[in-house]
């Protein structure tokens, strides 16, 4: 019983997150090097954008931690890279 509860609980979540339109806020941190280079869907889409800063369930949650940065002048440009599915979005950065 624990584990249907394990295994269901996490899809319930993201799932009403979905419906719901709440989007993921992960910080702007970057992540290491490692975690982009070890999974083929985590490259970057442009030239120069080689910084990871996280992944989000909305394309314009994404967006909007991307303005977000640009505003407070901690990068210059973002992309929004599309997951597997198109269901989460990554968000990578030029510096």
């Amino acid at each position: 019983m624990k584990t249907r509860v394990r295994m269901v609980l996490p899809a319930l979540l993201v799932s009403a997150a979905a419906v719901l339109g709440v989007g993921a806020t992960v910080p702007a941190v970057a992540a290491p090097a490692v975690a982009a280079q070890s999974a083929p869907s985590l490259r970057p889409l442009a030239d120069g954008q080689d910084v990871y800063r996280g992944w989000y369930f909305t394309k314009e949650t994404c967006r909007d931690a991307g303005d977000a940065g640009i505003a407070r002048g901690h990068w210059d440009n973002y992309s929004c890279a599309p997951g597997k599915g198109g269901f989460l979005h990554h968000l990578w950065t030029n510096r």
